[in-house]
């Protein structure tokens, strides 16, 4: 995480810090938890390998989804205040569901 942290710190290249801050981000304990616990069950059905891969890309591709959805509307609306506040207040109840 150190080297990882000296990245971000040391280079300034927007796309470069969005791929490491990702890297950081599923290699901790909660969502790295929530990654295998998918796995496990979307593979399930191993004798398919087919919708096994099938299955393992949608879940990639809407968790992918909901990160860059949820971050854009940080994006454009953060300095709006009645957003942040309504995630200050409120953004736990709802993003762990969303989530």
């Amino acid at each position: 995480m150190e080297f990882l942290q000296s990245l971000i710190d040391n280079y300034n290249i927007p796309l470069l810090s969005a791929f490491i801050l990702g890297l950081m981000t599923a290699i901790s304990p909660c969502p790295l938890a929530t990654n295998i616990t998918a796995t496990a069950f979307i593979s399930k059905n191993i004798t398919s390998k087919k919708k096994v891969f099938l299955s393992g890309l949608i879940y990639s591709l809407g968790r992918a989804f909901s990160y860059t959805t949820i971050g854009l509307i940080l994006y454009f609306g953060a300095s709006k205040f009645h957003i942040a506040r309504f995630f200050n207040q409120n953004g736990e109840k709802y993003l762990g569901p969303l989530l």
